[in-house]
């Protein structure tokens, strides 16, 4: 497979406002090209009505998340709207599409220390799967290297117009991978997910704090977060209000899209119906597929030698990996490095890994 150009890496640093003006002029002509690739699925889908009437629909169910942001991200949201040229709607309706249509049942993740990678530091590897838009969130993704004037500096794999972390890292080691997980808590009083995880990567020194953070923090949906640092790991089992806290077996945690802990049980909640146009089957949106992934990851691991590389082939391994694997990294907190896959198109991981050293 023919593989991308290097990864684009945006390095932004001051207040909320002037992070925001510059990723928006930085990257308006592609947040442009993701609002037309929205337009253009809702016009296949809309049948005679239009893409306008359901694009102003979800301008307003975004709208409704407006008041539990976090000031701060509030000014950095206005500020990407402003230096792009476009609607606050717009980027707004970016950070917080998945809270709407939680619809992402694919993710894969693992944490693994100890015994398994020979000098016990943790390495953090995670595949984020999407049923839609998977070409343009291939060609757009950028690793934003922000400097807020309040909070750790972080590193966020994501794209043009997001705010949030759904992949990530801040300068003290504490990586971290959103996964979603049906949940029957859900709710537009709280922050979304994904400013929700940036909030506690900007403020915690360590898996500890982080995890303390986002469980007191109230939510909107369901989630899986694994956190990760060069000697702790972590996988959050959250829904809007509550949360529960699963820690590594012998040196290795797995996550995919279910709850596997007995108190967050009662919160579980039905998988979605496979979206129109999605390159995935049916089988892709079942909680059968989570299992069958969570198997898949504890047979590669099984006592395999877990170094960056063997977890990039675990990722890549096609019973793991699928159409829908738009990013695909590992992690090293203790040196604070990344690989990231650059296949051109999903899975990315059949492609090779960048390594990227993030500071220092």
């Amino acid at each position: 497979m023919v593989a991308l150009t290097p990864l684009r890496i945006l390095e932004l640093s001051g207040a909320p406002r002037e992070l925001g003006l510059r990723h928006g002029r930085a990257l308006a002509g592609e947040i442009r090209a993701l609002r037309r690739a929205l337009l253009t699925y809702l016009a296949r889908i809309s049948l005679f009505g239009g893409a306008l009437p359901l694009y102003a629909l979800l301008l307003f169910l975004g709208k409704r998340f407006w008041p539990n942001i976090p000031p701060r991200f509030q000014e950095e949201i206005t500020g990407v709207a402003a230096g792009a040229g476009v609607g606050l709607g717009t980027i707004l309706l970016l950070n917080v599409l998945d809270d709407l249509a939680n619809n992402s049942p694919r993710c894969s993740a693992l944490a693994a220390g100890g015994n398994y990678t020979g000098d016990g530091s943790y390495l953090l590897g995670r595949n984020l799967d999407y049923p839609l838009f998977t070409d343009i969130m291939v060609r757009c993704q950028t690793l934003f290297l922000l400097e807020p004037d309040q909070g750790l500096p972080l590193a966020s794999l994501a794209w043009p117009g997001y705010v949030g972390v759904c992949t990530g890292m801040n300068r003290v080691g504490v990586a971290l991978a959103q996964l979603t997980s049906m949940s029957l808590g859900r709710t537009f009083r709280g922050i979304p997910a994904a400013l929700r995880f940036r909030q506690g990567l900007e403020r915690g020194a360590d898996v500890r704090s982080a995890a303390t953070l986002i469980l007191q923090t109230p939510g909107t949906i369901g989630n899986n977060l694994m956190l990760c640092s060069s000697r702790e790991a972590a996988c959050l089992e959250l829904s809007a209000r509550r949360g529960a806290i699963r820690h590594p077996e012998r040196g290795l945690l797995l996550a995919t899209n279910h709850y596997q802990s007995e108190p967050m049980a009662p919160w579980k909640g039905r998988f979605p119906p496979r979206p129109p146009f999605s390159t995935l089957s049916t089988y892709h949106f079942t909680e059968a597929y989570s299992r069958a992934r969570l198997a898949r990851l504890q047979d590669l691991a099984a006592g395999a030698s877990l170094g960056p590389r063997k977890i990039q082939e675990i990722l890549a391994d096609p019973h793991i990996a699928n159409a829908g694997t738009v990013v695909s990294a590992v992690f090293a907190p203790v040196e604070q490095k990344m690989w990231v896959a650059r296949g051109a198109k999903p899975p990315v991981n059949q492609g090779p890994f960048q390594e990227l050293k993030l500071w220092g």
